[in-house]
């Protein structure tokens, strides 16, 4: 398996994205990493960490594309890390691609290279969010700022099949995120988006709330990309904050502190299982190629998770099971409309 990464993304890099993936080369020496950017740079963050691993390559693409840039840099730097890192998967040099950078360009030369399956409108990133069972899966959490129905419904299918393929969900509950479980709440996009759903053969559960996400009722809940990347955000700055919370409780008196301490082994657990690192990055649903979307801040933790999810995916024939999947339903479509 040929791994790539965009070594010139995130806050940190290329520091940060090397250590992550000597971290894996060296935990996974039948995989080649090939690290993308400017070779110079990436070649001074390897020498500084010692590492001399066989199976890290380096792939030089002189340009780089800042956070605050946009799609438009893809056309005036096509010779940065985020085009070549596609071009690679594109050419079959690549299995899979890793990108910590600007999300939105990030999506755009996925799309621009890899194309979309035959039959997806339109890509969303699938990201896990973590509860007492498992996870509750959204999409979109962020690759488009507006969306219409038929994105979201296709969003609801995609998603589906993702977990059934990829992690083994039997026939997962899907559920349109709005502001009550009524017929008559949510808005136009909502409301259609649940139209279209109940012609398809996905298990609909409905509309959900916010507070829903994390109870068993549901599996994948679908959005438009703005509202899911808010959802996200909160998310995670709920998991910073109550930490502290705890922390400045735990701190307040001997009783607290002694508390605390004997519940750090449990502590320990919950913080591995909402700790946004451990997930590592999320998958590009609708991409055809295996194109998975980190976040800017990743450390060397989040940096190798990405590299296990894309690995994970690229095991599971991910890309595949979705083009059948698209594939099935173009028949299904085709059938109705010559009858």
């Amino acid at each position: 398996m040929r791994l790539a990464l965009d070594a010139m993304g995130g806050d940190d890099a290329p520091r940060t994205m090397v250590r992550g993936a000597i971290d894996y080369a060296r935990a996974h020496p039948t995989h080649t990493v090939v690290l993308v950017g400017r070779e110079s740079d990436i070649a001074a963050s390897l020498k500084a960490e010692g590492s001399t691993l066989a199976n890290i390559e380096i792939e030089n693409a002189p340009e780089v594309i800042g956070m605050a840039e946009k799609i438009q840099a893809l056309k005036d730097k096509p010779n940065d890390s985020m085009n070549r890192c596609a071009q690679l998967v594109k050419q079959g040099k690549a299995d899979a691609m890793i990108l910590c950078g600007n999300t939105g360009c990030s999506v755009a030369a996925a799309q621009l290279h890899l194309r979309r399956i035959p039959g997806v409108k339109r890509a969303g990133i699938l990201t896990p969010l973590p509860k007492p069972s498992g996870s509750s899966w959204i999409c979109d959490s962020g690759a488009n700022s507006v969306g219409k129905p038929e994105h979201l419904a296709q969003f609801a299918e995609m998603s589906a099949a993702f977990l059934t393929k990829v992690y083994g969900v039997a026939n997962p509950k899907v559920g349109v995120l709005s502001n009550g479980e009524e017929e008559g709440k949510g808005t136009d996009l909502t409301s259609e988006t649940l139209d279209l759903l109940r012609k398809t053969n996905v298990n609909l559960v409905g509309y959900v709330e916010g507070h829903d996400i994390f109870s068993p009722n549901v599996d994948v809940v679908v959005c438009d990309g703005f509202t899911g990347n808010i959802v996200l955000k909160c998310c995670e700055g709920l998991e910073v904050g109550l930490r502290r919370i705890i922390k400045e409780e735990v701190m307040r008196g001997f009783w607290t502190r002694l508390g605390g301490w004997l519940s750090r082994p449990a502590f320990a657990g919950v913080k591995r299982r909402v700790d946004w690192r451990n997930v590592g990055g999320c998958f590009l649903l609708g991409v055809d190629g295996v194109t998975i979307i980190g976040h800017g801040r990743s450390d060397r933790v989040a940096v190798y998770n990405a590299f296990c999810q894309a690995a994970k995916a690229v095991e599971t024939k991910a890309v595949e099971g979705l083009r059948e999947r698209f594939r099935s339903v173009s028949s299904e479509v085709a059938t109705a409309e010559a009858s």
